[in-house]
């Protein structure tokens, strides 16, 4: 199975009476043993790999013998038999908004004009 979080593709191949597990794919160009997997207590062997945006073909390979992964994001024939695909979407710009705490405003004290008074005279 393969979970894909931004750009990082977490892969989990269940095999719990392995010895050695390996990922190989486009990746990391077929090589052998340079992408081991980590066994967990439950038996799933698991390994993460930050990918740039892409389709990528790969397989498991336990204790010398070829797995493909079902659960991947689907599988193709390849040069050697069926491959799996990892699917790593392109990031889509993000906008970051940042909220800054309001200024404080200056307040000038208006005070009202002095009461105009009228007064009407008369002209004689």
């Amino acid at each position: 199975m393969v979970t894909v979080n931004d750009n990082v593709a977490e892969f989990s191949f269940y095999r719990p009476k392995a010895k050695h597990v390996h990922i190989l794919g486009d990746f990391n160009g077929w090589r052998e043993g340079e992408l081991p997997m980590t066994r967990t207590a439950d038996g799933n062997w698991v390994a993460k790999i930050h990918l740039p945006a892409g389709d990528f073909k790969f397989r498991y390979r336990v204790d010398g013998q070829w797995f493909i992964d079902y659960a991947a994001f689907g599988v193709e024939c390849g040069d050697f038999g069926m491959d799996s695909i990892v699917r790593i979407a392109p990031q889509q710009n993000k906008a970051k908004v940042t909220v800054l705490p309001a200024k404080t405003a200056k307040v000038k004290r208006v005070r009202p004009a002095a009461a105009i008074s009228s007064t009407m005279s008369s002209v004689a």
